[in-house]
C-alpha cells in the first residue's frame, strides 16, 4: 500500500526529567497559534478544575487514601488529561502521565501543575519561531509586510486624523 507523508509542521518535543531521563515525547503544531489561548485558559481555570480535590486525602503518590475518594480523584484526573489533550489538539496526556500520577506531590505541588508550567516556555518559543518564519516568508511576497512585527502604538487602530481625547 502506498503512503503519502506530509510535513504538517508538527514538532516532536521530548520531555525529560531533571536528570535527563526521557519521560515521553509530546507533539506540537507551532502554526496553531490558538494553542497560546488554550494554554492561558487552562492555567486560568486550573485551580477550579482541581478544586474537587481540596477535601480529599491524597497520598504523595497521587492516589486516594480512602475508597470513597477514588471516584472524585479519577474524575478530576480525566478532566485534567482531557484539557491537556485539548491544549495540544492531540492525545498527549496519557503519555505524559504514564509513569507518574498527575496528582503525585513534587515539592509540594501536583506533578501535573509542574508539567503545565514547564510547557509554557516550549509552547511560547515554538509559536514565536513559527510566527517569525511566517512573517519572513510573507515579506518576500507582500511589500507592506515587514519581516519583523511593527511596534504597537498607543493610537493604533484610530481611523481619523484627530487624536483620541481619552
Amino acid at each position: 500500500m502506498a503512503k503519502v507523508i506530509i510535513d504538517d509542521g508538527t514538532q516532536e518535543i521530548p520531555i525529560l526529567n531533571k536528570f535527563g531521563k526521557h519521560i515521553c515525547n509530546i507533539y506540537i503544531r507551532p502554526a496553531d497559534i490558538a494553542i497560546l489561548d488554550r494554554y492561558q485558559a487552562l492555567m486560568r481555570d486550573f485551580d477550579q478544575i482541581v478544586a474537587p480535590l481540596q477535601n480529599l486525602d491524597i497520598n504523595a503518590d497521587g492516589t486516594a487514601s480512602f475508597d470513597k475518594d477514588w471516584k472524585t480523584l479519577k474524575e478530576v484526573e480525566n478532566r485534567v488529561k482531557r484539557k491537556i489533550d485539548e491544549l495540544f489538539d492531540m492525545e498527549e496526556a496519557d503519555a505524559i502521565f504514564a509513569t507518574r500520577n498527575p496528582f503525585s506531590s513534587v515539592g509540594g505541588e501536583f506533578f501535573c501543575s509542574r508539567v503545565l508550567k514547564a510547557l509554557a516556555a516550549v509552547i511560547t518559543d515554538a509559536v514565536e519561531r513559527e510566527t517569525k518564519a511566517s512573517q519572513k516568508r510573507m515579506a518576500k511576497y507582500l511589500k507592506d509586510v515587514e519581516a519583523t512585527p511593527p511596534e504597537v502604538t498607543a493610537n493604533a487602530g484610530l481611523t481619523s486624523d484627530k487624536p483620541d481625547d481619552t
